[in-house]
Parts: C-alpha cells; sequence; structure tokens
C-alpha cells in the first residue's frame, strides 16, 4: 500500500484540493475493490479511484446523474440484484434527501457479504450539488447502515482538532500560495492542542470513512 506524507498533503493543497478531500483519498487507500465494483454519485472518473487498492480483476462501473436520467432520489438502479461485489459512495449522501432510498438500492445489487464503501462529510461548507441536505455522526451512519440490511460496520473519522477543521473551512479562500504555507502552522497548532485535549479528536471531524457488509 503507498503511503501519503506532508509533502503529498503540500502539493494537493496548492493544486486547489481541500484539506477534506486529501484526506479522504488518503483514507480510502486502505480500502480495497474487489471483483465487480460500482461507484454510485461520483462523476465519471474521480479522482478516488487512484488510490484505492484493487484485487486483480476487478472493475469499476460508474452511475451518475451527470451521465443520464437516473434519479438517486426515487429511480432503481441499472444493475441485476444481488450482482456487485462492491458499492462506493463517496461525497453523494449529503446530496440525498431520500437517502434510506439510495442506501437500500445499493444493498438490493450487492451480494451476501458484498462491501460497501463510502465516504460523507462532516466539518464542511454548504455546497449543493446540485442540493446540499445533511452532515451525517458517526451514529447516524451506523444506524442507517444498520436499517439498510448492512452489518459489521465501521466507521473511521478524518481529521484533527479545531485548527486542523478551521483550516479546512478558509483554505479555499486563500490565496493558492498561501495555502501550503498556512497548513504548517495550523497543524502544529492542531497537534498541539490534541497533546493538551486528546479526545477532542471526536468532536472535530472532516467526515467519516465507513465500510460495512452486506447481510
Amino acid at each position: 500500500m503507498k503511503s501519503y506524507g506532508t509533502l503529498h498533503t503540500l502539493r494537493k493543497l496548492y493544486a486547489g484540493q481541500t484539506l477534506c478531500r486529501i484526506l479522504m483519498n488518503t483514507a480510502l487507500a486502505n480500502e480495497t475493490i474487489r471483483g465487480r465494483a460500482v461507484d454510485i454519485g461520483g462523476g465519471r472518473s474521480p479522482d478516488y479511484f487512484s488510490y484505492l487498492q484493487s484485487e486483480d480483476g476487478a472493475t469499476i462501473e460508474v452511475s451518475d446523474l451527470s451521465l443520464g436520467s437516473i434519479d438517486f432520489e426515487k429511480d432503481s438502479l441499472p444493475q441485476t440484484s444481488g450482482t456487485v461485489d462492491t458499492v462506493l459512495m463517496c461525497n453523494i449522501l449529503e446530496h440525498i434527501y431520500h437517502y434510506a432510498h439510495i442506501l437500500s438500492e445499493a444493498r438490493r445489487i450487492l451480494r451476501p457479504n458484498g462491501m460497501i464503501i463510502g465516504f460523507v462529510p462532516f466539518w464542511v461548507g454548504y455546497h449543493p450539488d446540485p442540493h446540499d441536505y445533511f452532515r451525517y455522526t458517526h451514529e447516524a451512519l451506523s444506524k442507517m447502515l444498520a436499517e439498510a440490511g448492512f452489518e459489521y460496520v465501521e466507521i473511521t473519522h478524518i481529521g484533527g482538532g479545531p485548527f486542523v477543521a478551521n483550516f479546512n473551512t478558509i483554505v479555499l479562500s486563500l490565496p493558492r500560495v498561501l495555502r501550503p504555507v498556512l497548513y504548517i502552522p495550523y497543524i502544529l497548532l492542531d497537534r498541539f492542542f490534541l497533546f493538551l485535549r486528546p479526545r477532542s479528536t471526536v468532536r472535530f471531524p472532516l467526515g467519516y470513512i465507513f465500510t460495512a457488509k452486506a447481510s
């Protein structure tokens, strides 16, 4: 598995990504695509594809509003029930008002013991695409996935303390050249804060990686 350090973060900040996006991508490098995979709502070719690990023979199909007339709020996914091994759902649930429907559809197309891998942002600004409805806590995600028919739910927060959360909020408002420069003092202040209050890390999540198996 490839590792990503501070230099990678600085390069991506300069390139125009938010810290939340960078940390999401590097966290997804711990996850593996198996068999037939379907990405729901990520666009034509999202950058996180290049971070995910994949087993030999794994393939990814894309299902997105921009590529057809499917409405994730009410339509059925085009895949046949029980024919998919991995479902990817990154940065999509917060944009779907009827989230239970799309989670149910993800469960429907998965084989037994198939895996869902996803991400939802939390400490981020309003970003309609075309709508922005929700921010989910880890408690909400656990209940939502269980109610949709998933088990062995694992949820991991990304981010740090309040300084990291604040930096992520303002980063795109900064001139590009200042983004990597200011990241260093922000991250140092954040680490010092968490050294003094280590339990505070769960209070300022930039978002959550979640995985679960179809029951």
